[in-house]
């Protein structure tokens, strides 16, 4: 079982800040982005098994919890990465975020030992820690890409043409604005917005389209 409920109730705390007020948006992300490698430094000084990295609940079907501290940053980052960026090249998220999963795999068994044979939860512990470092691997290199890019971007102009709103099973919303085809994009696309800016945007308004590079070369573009 992980010990380290300090950091875990801190990851709720600041995953929760981050999720529903991201501000500020770069100090909250920041520390979304480090808390899996404190929380496995410090969980890993006296070099214990992965397994001390989930708590497994015998009364709930085996359940597997892994660490707050890994999979809650995973998730709040994923979300707020799905709601606020737009990229542009999958190709690209693909290579750098599969770079970033062998780096915090590679971290894991530096800090940790290996799950003993005789354990029969191993490869359902390992699976747990594998998804949750999957989630995070990909959703932080958008996050890391899009949040800290301060590259001038290049406009193209173009207009709203419809707007929705989407909502989840559990109730959370996606504001989108339609805009003609722009740039290199030569169809009508869906963009995600802010609640605000979805009020702020009316049918036939010009709009421009701000495309930039990353800070990371995975090309992303938003609303101005």
């Amino acid at each position: 079982m992980h010990q380290l409920d300090w950091l875990e109730y801190i990851s709720i705390g600041l995953c929760l800040w981050f999720v529903f007020y991201p501000r500020p948006y770069e100090i909250l992300l920041s520390a979304l982005l480090l808390l899996p490698f404190v929380g496995m430094f410090l969980n890993g000084l006296n070099k214990p098994s992965i397994a001390s990295l989930v708590e497994i609940d015998r009364n709930a079907k085996e359940e597997y919890d892994v660490a707050d501290f890994i999979d809650l940053p995973a998730w709040a980052i994923l979300v707020r990465t799905l709601i606020d960026y737009e990229t542009d090249s999958y190709l690209t998220v693909i290579v750098v975020g599969t770079v970033a999963f062998v780096a915090i795999c590679l971290f894991l068994l530096v800090t940790h030992q290996q799950i003993s044979d005789s354990n029969k939860d191993k490869w359902w512990i390992y699976g747990s820690i594998v998804f949750s470092f999957f989630v995070y691997s990909y959703s932080a290199v958008i996050a890391l890409n899009c949040t800290f890019d301060y590259s001038e971007p290049k406009e193209y102009q173009t207009e709203v043409i419809d707007k929705h709103i989407s909502k989840s099973r559990k109730g959370r919303r996606t504001y989108y604005v339609k805009v003609k085809p722009w740039g290199h994009h030569y169809d009508a696309e869906n963009i995600s917005v802010s609640s605000e800016e979805y009020e702020q945007y009316q049918i036939h308004d010009k709009v421009e389209v701000e495309y930039k590079e990353g800070l990371l070369g995975i090309a992303w573009y938003y609303l101005d």
